[in-house]
């Protein structure tokens, strides 16, 4: 396989995108508290599973109000500004955090964090076809993607070497990092030049800022609220990974467990890293819809092997099948809602499709918390499969509908 073939993809993108791709790497291989924080609650402060799941939906609801918020302030004050406010504010809570001991306002601190930083989400999502032309934008999106597992790749595996022994250091370092990366955004990203050079190479002028309003282009364009929906059941699929698999992994090696989920989730970023190129390079010319499609089959099959898994290569091979789902599912995600929402919308928009998808990861950890009172981690993941089996055949049919079309 020809990999520097595959590579070229990320060339000749703007310098802004290299700068938030940076930023990206950095960030995440300080981002030690959101993936362990199931962890957190359940080694560290001690809840039991069912409540591990409660509070872990209500972090992920509390979290829709700050997205809408943060779509606003995007298309306000751009999405440049809205990094770099909130990421500053929640490091300092981080910082905040070292210095509690494990307990329920270590929690609640944990939480609010987490919606700082869901308020910025739609922001990094925004800038990209602001600053990229429309024929690099799904290009610029996989970089970023990549950049995110990149720094993942090597984070967790920090993170779980430290967790049992250096939780505190877990907050500050992931402050500094978040920092530093903010900086880089602060004095390097020039989104204003390089969103010039893209409304001059693609003609847009003062017709472009004459926008319907969100809930008209809603209206107009209903095929973004049946994707969302449709991504709802992929991602209460997906969260799963994150809630039943740190707890499997508890439960099947004991205190390994939090070293072992760690070194999936750097499998998982690194497994991002090495194919994110190739995969967009073999499905350049596949369409979103169709290559989501085939993201949620690859999920089906991933899950029904977690179900099957009793040991780490196993579960390493069940990780990497997953993963191929993941990307192609998050790139073109990133990419249909880019193609089919004016610039001037791309925050609200973010935001709006970010919550209705979002509600999955929102339900799945209760409702499986739920199940795992009556139901083993096998029944819980053959569940998992059924729910995105029905979310994979919605999109094929999306796909169909999409093609119609646009034919």
């Amino acid at each position: 396989m020809n990999f520097k073939k595959h590579i070229q993809v990320y060339q000749g993108l703007p310098k802004s995108v290299y700068i938030l791709f940076i930023s990206i790497v950095i960030n995440k291989i300080g981002g030690f508290i959101a993936p362990l924080m199931v962890l957190i609650l359940t080694v560290k402060i001690g809840l039991p599973d069912a409540q591990v799941g409660l509070v872990s939906t209500i972090a992920l609801l509390t979290q829709a109000p700050f997205v809408m918020a943060g779509g606003s302030l995007v298309d306000r004050f751009g999405a440049k500004k809205t990094i770099v406010v909130l990421h500053t504010i929640g490091a300092f809570f981080y910082l905040v955090c070292a210095a509690l001991k494990p307990g329920i306002w270590l929690a609640v601190l944990m939480i609010f964090t987490s919606d700082l930083y869901a308020m910025a989400s739609p922001a990094p999502n925004a800038l990209i076809p602001i600053v990229t032309s429309k024929d690099k934008v799904k290009n610029a999106y996989s970089l970023m993607y990549l950049g995110l597992n990149l720094g993942l790749a090597i984070g967790p595996l920090i993170g779980g070497l430290l967790f049992n022994e250096y939780l505190s250091l877990l907050f500050v370092i992931d402050a500094i990092t978040t920092l530093i990366s903010t900086g880089l955004v602060l004095f390097l990203f020039d989104d204003q030049q390089d969103a010039q050079a893209v409304a001059n190479d693609e003609g847009e002028g003062e017709a472009a800022l004459e926008m319907p309003s969100m809930l008209q282009f809603l209206k107009n364009n209903p095929m973004l609220i049946f994707v969302s929906v449709a991504l709802l059941f992929f991602n209460f699929s997906y969260i799963q990974w994150n809630f039943l698999l740190p707890l499997q992994t508890v439960m099947l090696f004991s205190d390994s467990g939090p070293k072992f989920f760690s070194l999936l989730l750097s499998i998982n970023a690194i497994t991002v890293v090495a194919l994110s190129p190739i995969l967009t390079s073999v499905t350049q010319k596949l369409a979103s819809l169709k290559s989501m499609f085939l993201g949620g089959v690859f999920y089906i099959v991933s899950f029904l092997m977690f179900a099957m898994s009793q040991s780490m290569p196993l579960f390493i091979a069940s990780i990497i099948v997953m993963t191929i789902g993941e990307i192609m599912i998050a790139i073109n995600m990133n990419h249909y809602i880019a193609a089919s929402t004016p610039k001037k919308l791309l925050g609200r928009a973010n935001s709006l499709i970010f919550i209705i998808s979002g509600a999955g990861y929102a339900m799945g950890p209760v409702i499986m918390g739920a199940f795992l009172t009556a139901v083993t981690y096998q029944s819980a993941w053959i569940i998992t499969s059924g729910v995105t089996a029905v979310a994979t055949v919605v999109m094929y049919g999306l796909s169909k509908i999409d093609k119609q079309h646009n034919n």
